[in-house]
């Protein structure tokens, strides 16, 4: 689920990575939680190693400038339970206090997926926090287990390898042969997780997650957490606040999930969510009419223009003036990612204008492949890429010396990994399809990709029933109130989830953001003073409703 000028879904940017180094760093048990469910139980008195603090581009290769961060990587158990079974090396940057002088202490970050890294998060963190936060905390990112640079969980041998599994899968598959071939990438995609992911795949959870977070804290020398999470960064938070709750300092959470419902119906908490996408493109486009010459989608019934389009866009393909050729998928997925991120709101009302007049692209150019861009959801998918499928060779199971000699897989399979073990889904891939056309039917243009997108936790190789995952409780008081934000028409996690995630936790106040996005710390004054005052060690502000400072269509951009 991944923000924002710098968080919507796919608006990190990628973090730059060359071959790690095998350096190792030795892990010993933390100290129990107090009293809380599903806490590691550790030796009295034992403790992390401390985190030695390195130059990134001798760790990582990454250019990141040594006068204002530092890298490292820590080593926590894979299996709790079983801590001499093997470890997990989690890689953290370090963007340093401006003002050592008057350092409060680590901030943590995490910018949600999940499956994002939170190294180029940190790294610019003037992006969402102010400069007197910047002075007085670090603000360390990390990447967690089995995401980009922590022991990345790979299904695939070879980029090859995954573009053909994958072959045939859509965002949004219309017709049974459609669902089908998407129904048959999401298959192969487990199988090939069974096969090739290894012992982690069964501890990918938000559980394991927090417990690294809280040995993190250790190593770094806080005696509490002070953290600052996103989207699903949200429910990384709230799950270590009622693991750990008298850990927690401060903590912000921008973006919410509901924890109770995602952990316990994966189907009921999706359907919520297209719910919310709906929300947010019904505010886009009473806005984008309000603006008039403004928003150059505004002629005439923008609704009712939106709708043509895509009844058109089921058709086939069709043209922009340029030349690309825009599926039903590529554009349900340019929605969705400009809904999440309101600086892409003027230009996603140009290219609607632009559809609207466009003539159906050359059946000889379409085919059965709409291109990458239909095949891979850039808002739901974290290993989307920019090559297609069918112009590489295929690997089979026999052709193992040719697939090292082939370009590396370049993602990682983070994303599904935790979201099929977090949220229960019915192990029976044969209803997915009438359910995506139910969905379809109540929210017409989100539904059936919000219901496809979950497919391949259907024949997933493992199962939650089986996961060691926290489902609960989450009303623990923390001695500090957390602070939660959200935003009425954000597209990723409704509004309501915002709400139910302030009934849920033990001690929160809700600051409600009047914007259409995906998360609002940097992109309004008003949001971003609350926090500041609060991670200073203020009290966080009481029904607070704040605007955003960039509403769309109110200048020419």
């Amino acid at each position: 689920m991944a923000r924002r000028a710098l968080f919507a879904p796919n608006r990190l940017l990628t973090y730059a990575i060359a071959v790690l180094t095998a350096a190792v760093l030795c892990s010993s048990a933390g100290p129990a939680a107090a009293a809380a469910p599903h806490a590691p139980p550790s030796p009295a008195g034992s403790s992390p190693p401390s985190i030695r603090w390195q130059n990134c581009r001798d760790l990582t290769g990454a250019p990141v400038d040594p006068t204002v961060a530092d890298c490292a990587k820590h080593r926590v158990p894979r299996d709790y339970a079983h801590p001499a079974d093997g470890s997990v090396e989690i890689v953290l940057l370090r963007h340093r206090a401006t003002d050592p002088e008057r350092r409060r202490g680590a901030l943590f970050v995490n910018p949600g997926g999940p499956g994002s890294s939170g190294l180029h998060t940190a790294y610019r963190a003037d992006r969402f926090l102010e400069p007197e936060v910047l002075a007085q905390y670090d603000v360390i990112g990390f990447d967690p287990r089995g995401v980009n640079l922590s022991d990345p969980l790979k299904c695939f041998r070879s980029q090859s390898e995954h573009d053909n599994a994958l072959l045939g899968r859509l965002v949004l598959p219309v017709g049974g042969k459609q669902v089908a071939a998407t129904m048959a990438a999401a298959a192969r995609h487990t199988a090939a997780c069974a096969q090739n992911a290894g012992p982690l795949l069964a501890h990918m959870t938000t559980l394991d997650a927090a417990r690294d977070l809280d040995r993190l804290r250790q190593a770094a020398g806080e005696s509490r957490l002070s953290f600052v999470g996103f989207s699903y960064g949200t429910l990384l938070g709230a799950t270590y606040a009622n693991l750990y709750p008298r850990r927690v300092d401060a903590m912000v959470l921008d973006g919410a999930v509901d924890p109770q419902l995602r952990s316990h119906d994966g189907l009921a908490y999706d359907r919520r969510r297209a719910d919310g996408m709906e929300l947010a493109l019904t505010e886009f486009l009473r806005v984008c009419d309000a603006a008039d010459d403004r928003c150059a989608f505004s002629t005439g019934d923008p609704r009712r223009r939106l709708d043509r389009i895509l009844t058109r866009l089921r058709g086939g393909p069709l043209r922009l003036p340029d030349g690309t050729d825009m599926s039903l998928s590529a554009v349900t997925s340019l929605l969705a990612d400009s809904l999440a991120t309101p600086a892409r709101l003027p230009g996603l009302a140009r290219t609607l204008a632009l559809l609207d007049a466009a003539p159906h692209a050359p059946r000889t150019a379409v085919a059965d492949r709409s291109g990458p861009s239909a095949q891979h959801p850039s808002a739901h998918d974290e290993d989307a890429h920019d090559e297609s499928a069918h112009d590489r060779a295929s690997t089979t199971d026999d052709e193992d010396e040719a697939a090292v000699s082939e370009p590396p897989y370049r993602g990682d399979d983070s994303e599904p990994a935790y979201n099929c073990l977090d949220k229960p889904y019915p192990a029976s891939p044969r209803t997915w399809p009438g359910r995506a056309d139910r969905w379809e039917r109540t929210a017409p243009h989100f539904g059936r990709m919000i219901a496809m997108e979950s497919a391949v936790c259907a024949t997933w190789p493992e199962r939650p029933a089986r996961a060691d995952r926290y489902t609960g409780p989450w009303n623990r008081p923390t001695d500090r109130p957390v602070l939660v934000i959200g935003n009425l028409y954000d597209p990723t996690t409704q509004y309501r989830f915002a709400e139910r995630l302030t009934e849920q936790l033990g001690r929160a106040e809700l600051v409600t953001v009047d914007m259409i996005g995906h998360t609002a710390l940097g992109m309004s004054a008003c949001a971003d003073e609350i926090t500041t005052r609060y991670l200073l060690g203020g009290a966080p502000a009481h029904a607070r409703v704040c605007t955003p400072d960039d509403p769309p269509f109110t200048i020419r951009d």
